[in-house]
């Protein structure tokens, strides 16, 4: 599997859609951040008056918005459709499936591989724009990740959306006829959410949960269970029972 993940994570394809999404991601959350103002309002004690004003700047960390998803899914789809689906429709798999592992081996691996660039495609670009704006500050930003729990609980919020997007896109791989089928598909589902506008479904579950968590719970450890709390079901059981799904259809499916 290390050596699969090493491959995949060295594909030039794939690493063309990573710095798609990191180059874009970064530009709309540059441009979110830019076009938002922030303004402390607090009296009484400075020690209160830093933690407020740490709490607010917190909840201005980038988040997945109608654009910024938009752009995410689209990364997302097309690194698990590129992973999946092209190897197969270009024969390629039938000399990597034919490597003495079990194919769902094989497929849970382009699935991590699939998280970490995207992980890093959003992560990275979200950290420097908010450095980048709010950089005078840089004790407030401390104390903001780190005093206030705002960086455990940011971390997981990516590693939410990410598990979300990819468990989606391998299913629906694994039940696609070939590479563009996958990408339509994936896109489909995943976008499907914003335009009707259901609340209970990533990314609008968990965007929800993060926020109602950071302004709820006065105390870090509590912030994190109380968002982890809101949004398990939809954040981490059901891509989890997805992604599964995925792999057993690996095993069932032949390379074609």
């Amino acid at each position: 599997m290390k050596t699969q993940m090493k491959w995949e994570l060295e594909d030039p394809y794939n690493l063309i859609v990573f710095m798609f999404g990191f180059v874009m991601l970064g530009i709309t959350f540059f441009s979110g951040l830019t076009s938002n103002d922030v303004t402390f309002m607090v009296s009484g004690p400075d020690e209160i008056i830093v933690s407020e004003a740490a709490k607010t700047l917190g909840l201005t960390l980038p988040r997945l918005g109608t654009e910024e998803y938009t752009i995410f899914a689209l990364t997302g789809a097309l690194l698990v459709s590129l992973m999946m689906r092209y190897d197969r429709d270009t024969r390629v798999a039938k000399s990597v499936y034919s490597l003495p592992v079990r194919n769902y081996s094989v497929v849970l691996s382009k699935a991590l591989s699939a998280m970490v660039l995207l992980f890093l495609a959003s992560l990275l670009p979200a950290f420097l724009a908010f450095i980048y704006i709010h950089g005078d500050v840089s004790s407030l930003i401390g104390k903001t990740l780190f005093d206030e729990g705002f960086l455990a609980g940011y971390l997981i919020y990516w590693a939410m959306m990410v598990l979300y997007v990819v468990s989606v896109s391998a299913l629906v791989a694994m039940l696609s006829p070939n590479t563009f089928a996958s990408l339509l598909g994936s896109i489909t589902i995943l976008y499907a959410p914003l335009v009707l506008k259901l609340r209970s479904l990533p990314p609008a579950v968990i965007d929800d949960a993060f926020f109602k968590a950071y302004t709820t719970q006065f105390y870090p450890a509590d912030r994190v269970a109380a968002f982890i709390d809101g949004s398990f079901y939809m954040g981490i059981l059901l891509p989890a029972v997805m992604l599964g799904a995925a792999l057993i259809l690996s095993e069932w499916r032949d390379v074609s």
